[in-house]
């Protein structure tokens, strides 16, 4: 009945594991911590469209927003449902049951449950909490047989961050193995410069985010993958018929529309925060 390839599949078990009603930040998810300003929620629900829900998403207006947001050709974005479903088109588009893909650790979850899924060996690049990990150190890292590193950056919840000019050096040795280079950026605007200036001078990159972080908007699951158009060719045949919802394509317009006023200021409310705790960790005593 199922593809030989895919019968360990009936021994992972995912538990959905349900969440307490009284919890009022769900930190250990990474969600943004306060609920969005009424203002930016009423001007969401006051310009839903009446027929919305009857009709089929039309994703199109928000590739040409998305695009003159991020300052990049419409061709070289394809939607994900979150950074999820970019791991696993990368996986199931660049991979065969027993390459090797390197992902940065410890991070997100789902790389390893990915891994499995798709019979693929993961080899960690451990950073250290002591100190910023160098490019050379990650180049070092790096086994000459990988198909696809996956570089968070910024990472978590060990912080490593590169500027422009280390990911160039690092994009530069995955292109001279063959290797694929896909940049998380789930975590970017909160202080990381972004690989997408890189796009249109790496054939071999790909830029992957979410509208869960810094967006606050876990619930969309809207994400999205930024490479060259020609290198995302075989994504947009792969892709679903319709990438996204109606209502998350909506709500994500929205968001677009309201940066300025509403994501950017609450972004720079999350940093202050952070600041105030290190600040407050680095002078407690034990």
């Amino acid at each position: 009945m199922f593809r030989e390839s895919f019968k360990h599949l009936a021994g992972i078990n995912r538990h959905r594991v349900a969440e307490p009603e009284d919890v009022a930040m769900r930190l250990q998810r990474m969600e943004r911590p306060e609920a969005w300003p009424t203002s930016l929620l009423d001007h969401i629900y006051s310009t839903i469209p009446i027929d919305l829900l009857q009709r089929y998403p039309d994703p199109l207006p928000f590739y040409h927003k998305l695009a003159t947001f991020l300052d990049v050709p419409v061709n070289s974005i394809v939607l994900t449902s979150g950074v999820d479903e970019a791991i696993r088109s990368i996986l199931t588009l660049c991979c065969e049951p027993g390459d090797k893909i390197v992902v940065t650790a410890p991070g997100y979850a789902m790389y390893d449950v990915y891994a499995k899924i798709f019979g693929v060996h993961i080899h960690p690049i451990h950073f250290d909490a002591e100190h910023f990990m160098s490019p050379d150190e990650v180049i070092a890292r790096i086994p000459h047989d990988v198909k696809v590193v996956f570089l968070a950056n910024p990472s978590q919840p060990v912080e490593n961050c590169f500027d422009l000019e280390q990911l160039r050096l690092i994009a530069a040795h995955c292109a001279n193995r063959g290797i694929l280079l896909c940049v998380d950026e789930a975590y970017h605007f909160f202080g990381a410069p972004s690989s997408l200036p890189m796009v249109k001078e790496t054939a071999n990159l790909l830029v992957m985010r979410s509208f869960s972080k810094a967006f606050g908007a876990a619930s969309l699951r809207l994400g999205y993958i930024v490479g060259q158009e020609d290198v995302l060719a075989p994504f947009r045949g792969f892709r679903l018929a319709h990438e996204a919802n109606a209502l998350s394509l909506h709500a994500g317009t929205a968001m677009l529309d309201c940066f300025e006023s509403h994501i950017k200021p609450g972004i720079e409310s999350v940093c202050e925060g952070r600041e105030w705790l290190r600040e407050k960790c680095n002078t407690v005593g034990p």
